[in-house]
This record gives structure tokens, C-alpha cells and sequence, in this order.
């Protein structure tokens, strides 16, 4: 077994799950206060449960094969998911109200 494979075989499942729900609750939180509809809630939920874990996921690997310290590329890789999943859903937000024709800057 080659070290990509190791270094795959050696990350917990869980850590993944983790990574992939860290902006899950701070983007129900933020819908919850709206009039957003099902379909939009669920549309921004899975863009920030998507970007946190593939951003998060790649940081990990990358820092594991950096640095091979399994904490510290689990911290960073945390703290990357969680703002990747913050820029991801603002850029969302400004996309949204770019074609609704709002000039958010001002409001």
C-alpha cells in the first residue's frame, strides 16, 4: 500500500462526518430566522455541508502530508471547514442578490 492509501486508511470516518458538518448548524441557525422556503434552505445547507468538506478534507490531507502530525492537520483542517463554509455561503448570499438585482453594499 502506497502512503496516499495509508494516509486515507488512517483518517476515522468520523473526522470526514465532522468536517462535512461544520457549517451544517450555523447555516440552519441562519435560515431559521428568515422566510426562506424548503427548497433554498436545503439548497444553502448542502453548499456549505459540501464546501466545509471538500475544503476541509483537502486542508487535512494536505497538512498530513506536509507536516504528519494527525492533530494539527485535524485542527487546521476544522478551522478551514468552518471558513470555507462561512465564504462560501457570503459568496452565495451576494450571487443571490446580484441576480434579484439588489446592490447589497448598500443596504
Amino acid at each position: 500500500m502506497n502512503t496516499e492509501h495509508q494516509a486515507l486508511a488512517d483518517v476515522p470516518l468520523w473526522l470526514l462526518v465532522l468536517l462535512s458538518m461544520a457549517g451544517l448548524s450555523g447555516e440552519m441557525l441562519r435560515a431559521s430566522g428568515t422566510d426562506l422556503g424548503l427548497r433554498q434552505i436545503l439548497q444553502r445547507v448542502a453548499l456549505r455541508f459540501l464546501a466545509s468538506g471538500l475544503l476541509g478534507m483537502a486542508t487535512l490531507l494536505l497538512a498530513m502530508a506536509l507536516w504528519s502530525n494527525f492533530y494539527l492537520a485535524a485542527g487546521l483542517g476544522i478551522v478551514i471547514a468552518v471558513i470555507g463554509a462561512d465564504v462560501t455561503g457570503g459568496l452565495y448570499t451576494q450571487f443571490l442578490a446580484r441576480k434579484a438585482g439588489i446592490n447589497s453594499r448598500n443596504s
